[in-house]
């Protein structure tokens, strides 16, 4: 189930993904000073191998994803810091761009390929070739760190140096430079604010401790197998499997969020109607006896009413309504958003529709389309992605667990598949493991390229009893009358 986000996160996401496009397109990245001067470089520590896990703190360990980043345009895998900000740039040369996400960063990493333009080089000298230049075109800077280091079977070379600021103090910068091959890199530039730097040069050395190279041949196979997995599921979702989701009653979903201490913070609650409907019902402004031609078509339909209570604030909330259509024979779908923030007196709407027709001969690919707007229309904008293989419908997301397979003879079933992304307006490649548990099921889904995965629980029928989101957020069955009552001793808005 795709749960609404509140604006005040989207923007803090989007905020940290722009500040990741600060980064210089040269792989050794550094900070440079603006003012002429000469280069100042401190006494390099003698080179030898350094076991980053000496000086690690196991709390920098335990600050990473459990499931690593899998930079496969570049045939690389590393446990980055947990809830980090990511961005892919495809052009030229693939580049994964990650930071920490705040809207003011205590650290970037840029991932990206380098070809040596010389034979006969190491990564030692790579990073003594490029010191080398920052000094000679007069740049100011102190090494804090050149060392060898052993990664992944290979001697590595990292250097960290402090560059003088403008505005005072010191910006840090440095690079881990890993050969994956003749004359080949991998290189990982780090940049950290001073004051923060002894913690993130330990959680970078963390991350650094779990690099490892794979073999980018047999992980095209192996992702052609698991997304042919997942096309033979999707295609065995039948009308008569559609039907049976259905339920006569609605279900009720807490959502919270524990603070540091560990305390549940209520976030907000849903509640999921899952009926048969027409398509035009997706606008509840229409009434059923005025729907025409192929609105009175029959299908799915999951209808969400969803209020979130806004950093806390009983007084500042946002209500979603969301209602999902797909037809019986899965051939199109629509679903409508309607979202309605309220702080006091003040009140903003905003509204999303998506759909996807059956192809025709005019058009025989189909296509999805997305079209944002302000309630008043005033604003409007459209989006189109060719629908991918393997795709699933956001009102058959809101069912998965039982549209899945429960065979007596599955313990687990890992396939690929593709679905529409609300939040971030995207439709990525989604890895899932479905597997079998003592009580009922569970499915890991790893969104995209994100080291985080997100995990639902579901009884023996594949009914949702939990789900938790990669920030922590957790969503989980209740009973309205208890729901009423935890949001009435806790002082919250829940008419």
């Amino acid at each position: 189930m795709r749960t609404p986000t509140a604006p005040t996160k989207r923007l803090r996401h989007r905020v940290a993904v722009a500040a990741a496009l600060l980064f210089a397109n040269n792989p050794l990245l550094s900070l440079r000073c603006d003012a002429a001067g000469t280069a100042q470089a401190a006494p390099a520590a003698p080179s030898r191998p350094v076991d980053p896990s000496a000086r690690t703190p196991a709390a920098a360990s335990s600050q990473l994803a459990a499931t690593p980043l899998d930079a496969e345009l570049l045939g690389v895998r590393m446990r980055v810091p947990a809830g980090s900000a990511l961005r892919i740039d495809r052009t030229g040369n693939p580049t994964y761009l990650l930071s920490e996400d705040s809207e003011n960063p205590a650290w970037r990493l840029r991932i990206a390929g380098l070809r040596a333009s010389r034979l006969g080089t190491t990564a030692k000298s790579q990073s003594e070739d490029y010191l080398a230049e920052l000094k000679s075109k007069g740049e100011r800077f102190t090494v804090l760190a050149d060392e060898t280091r052993q990664i992944a079977g290979s001697e590595a070379h990292l250097f960290n140096i402090a560059v003088p600021l403008e505005q005072g103090g010191n910006g840090i910068s440095g690079s881990l430079i890993v050969p994956n091959g003749p004359n080949q890199y991998v290189v990982f530039s780090m940049l950290a604010v001073e004051r923060d730097f002894p913690a993130t040069r330990a959680l970078f050395d963390a991350c650094f401790k779990t690099i490892e190279f794979t073999d980018r041949a047999a992980r095209m196979e192996e992702r052609a197998t698991l997304l042919g997995r997942g096309e033979a599921l999707v295609a065995s979702i039948t009308p008569a499997a559609l039907r049976a989701t259905l339920s006569p009653d609605p279900t009720f979903y807490r959502m919270w969020k524990p603070d540091e201490s560990g305390a549940p913070q209520e976030v907000g609650y849903l509640m999921v109607r899952v009926r048969e409907g027409l398509r035009g019902e997706v606008d509840a402004s229409r009434a059923v006896d005025s729907l025409k031609a192929e609105e009175r078509e029959p299908g799915l339909l999951v209808c969400i009413d969803a209020r979130l209570v806004v950093n806390g604030d009983a007084a500042h909330t946002l209500d979603v309504q969301s209602r999902y259509y797909l037809s019986w024979d899965r051939s199109n779908e629509l679903w409508s958003t309607r979202s309605t923030q309220r702080h006091r007196a003040a009140e903003r709407s905003t509204a999303q529709t998506g759909l996807r027709l059956a192809p025709t001969a005019g058009s025989p690919r189909a296509k999805i389309q997305l079209i944002r707007s302000t309630r008043d229309g005033v604003t409007r904008e459209t989006q189109e992605w060719p629908v991918p293989p393997a795709y699933l419908s956001p009102a058959e997301l809101i069912v998965l667990g039982q549209l899945l397979p429960k065979r007596d003879s599955i313990d687990s079933i890992e396939f690929l598949d593709y679905a529409f992304d609300q939040r971030d307006e995207r439709v990525p490649q989604r890895r899932e493991t479905w597997s079998r548990t003592e009580t009922g099921w569970k499915l890991v889904t790893q969104i995209g390229t994100s080291p985080d995965s997100l995990v639902q629980e579901f009884d023996k029928d594949g009914m949702r009893g939990r789900r938790t989101d990669p920030d922590g957020t957790v969503t989980e069955r209740i009973e309205l009358e208890d729901l009423r009552a935890l949001w009435k001793s806790k002082g919250l808005p829940a008419d």
